[in-house]
């Protein structure tokens, strides 16, 4: 690795690290004009405690060392947005898009980002303040706002934030702005990615590479982008958590609250979205996984020469990854409970065929059937699966990640659980927790109170000390209690 030129683990910058905001989840006219009213109050709450949060660090420094703010992924909603195509784009709608809303192209991404901020006018004006005052900001990339793989899009992003601010000084806070397409790292000190990687349903499989392939204009589908869109949005009662990691029982009690015809029209959408997804999966054989994986060859020495992290390192961080469920045939079918589905098929004729054969066989063939198909409908209904929440998978690779970056914070968000966990002798895992979600609150299949968690990072004498904490309104910065925090050692909140 003798190529690295690795940053000083003291840039001159404290740090303050948050993740998934999830500015603009509330945009969803187009598919569930339902749910406009019920949010707005939540959604203006989240704006003025992030704010606050925002200002108060913009007036108060540690040891009068700036602040370099670092947003770990999912700071936009923008695969949620759903907003009906506006006349103009230079880049026509897909039938898809005519029905579900604004797509992927850089332009649609474009369109939203500017209906964000528009939405959210004063987050936009805090954040322009913050970086005026001497202070930095970095944008990583997460699965709700991949999108932002367009660099039109980035320029956007800026040009909203530092917008508010006098003209004369915005090229000189625009290059106090960056957006990481993967990673931020400081070597010695910190780590932070997103997460998603570590999560089949949203893995991309190459973070630097997300475009599909018959359509390079616009980014490739993964299970959650596209239930999200095809099945989540439209129906009344379903939470993106309940679609990505629930099981065929809360499947089967949402389909009887919707009753015989919302049953059959979420059916039609599953369905529409397997095909989509099954299409999706063959796309990732053959000679398009050789060109897709060439491409990503490519994309990564260019990163590595820009970031100066070797090659070699960067390929060790992207096989710790887990293979997206696109690349995976019998993954996706069972991921999408494709197999339980034709199980319970199978069973229900099995029952119906057991009856037949009670009338004019006897009871014993009979038996036999009804047995067959009864292990069928079990297994449809409490049949293993395989969509379960990555957190385990995070912290697990936690360990790795700090021995590649020799850094003493690993950091993710995605989950939004709130958790501070040693994973050696001199590293820990910080998982930020949210700010806001990305379901309206009625819809929700859990609780949230989007708590406003944060970690702290400031130079102390000759070393780093860092705390997870959250935001108070009234009394400002707390440390967070043990009990707002996952499953953790009684001394693990602080290092």
């Amino acid at each position: 690795m003798s190529d690295e030129k690795p940053k000083s683990p003291d840039d001159g910058f404290n740090y303050i690290m948050l993740s998934d905001v999830h500015l603009g989840s509330d945009i969803i006219p187009h598919l569930r004009p339902w749910a406009a009213t019920t949010w707005l109050l939540e959604e203006n709450a989240i704006d003025r405690r992030l704010v606050g949060w925002l200002d108060h660090y913009t007036a108060n420094r540690d040891d009068g060392r700036p602040w370099r703010l670092i947003i770990a992924g999912d700071f936009l909603d923008l695969a949620g947005v759903s907003i009906a195509v506006p006349a103009g784009l230079r880049t026509p709608p897909t039938p898809e898009e005519e029905q579900h809303g604004l797509g992927s192209a850089v332009d649609h991404v474009v369109h939203k980002v500017a209906a964000i901020a528009a939405r959210h006018p004063s987050v936009f004006r805090a954040l322009g303040r913050f970086v005026a005052s001497g202070n930095a900001l970095v944008i990583v990339r997460g699965n709700h706002d991949i999108e932002l793989y367009w660099r039109e899009a980035q320029r956007a992003l800026v040009d909203a934030i530092v917008a508010w601010e006098p003209a004369e000084t915005r090229d000189l806070l625009r290059a106090r702005i960056l957006i990481q397409p993967w990673f931020f790292a400081v070597d010695g000190l910190l780590y932070v990615e997103h997460g998603h990687e570590f999560d089949p349903m949203c893995s991309y499989g190459d973070p630097l590479a997300s475009t599909c392939i018959r359509d390079s204009k616009r980014i490739r589908w993964t299970p959650f982008s596209l239930l999200l869109r095809y099945v989540a949005r439209p129906t009344r009662g379903l939470s993106s958590a309940l679609y990505s990691y629930a099981g065929m029982g809360a499947y089967l009690g949402l389909l009887a609250k919707l009753g015989f015809r919302g049953s059959l029209a979420i059916a039609v959408r599953y369905l529409r979205a397997s095909y989509r997804l099954l299409a999706e999966c063959a796309s990732n054989t053959g000679a398009a996984a050789r060109k897709r994986a060439h491409a990503a060859r490519v994309r990564l020495a260019r990163f590595a020469r820009n970031s100066r992290v070797s090659q070699e390192r960067l390929e060790r961080l992207r096989s710790l990854y887990v293979p997206p469920a696109v690349q995976r045939f019998g993954f996706m079918m069972r991921s999408l409970y494709l197999d339980r589905v034709v199980c319970g098929l199978s069973g229900t004729l099995g029952c119906v065929l057991a009856a037949i054969v009670f009338m004019y066989v006897g009871a014993i063939s009979a038996v036999a059937s009804a047995l067959s198909a009864g292990l069928l409908l079990g297994y449809a209904i409490v049949g293993s699966g395989t969509n379960s929440s990555p957190r385990t998978t995070m912290l697990n690779n936690a360990a790795h990640i700090a021995s590649l970056f020799s850094a003493r914070w690993v950091v993710m968000g995605h989950t939004h659980e709130p958790i501070l966990q040693p994973v050696s002798e001199s590293a820990s895992y910080v998982n930020l927790g949210s700010w806001g979600e990305d379901d309206p609150p009625e819809e929700r299949s859990t609780h949230s109170n989007a708590l406003g968690t944060f970690l702290i990072l400031r130079k102390r004498t000759h070393t780093f000390m860092a705390e997870l904490m959250r935001w108070d309104e009234q009394r400002g910065p707390l440390p967070l209690a043990q009990r707002e925090l996952g499953a953790l050692p009684s001394d693990a909140n602080r290092t």
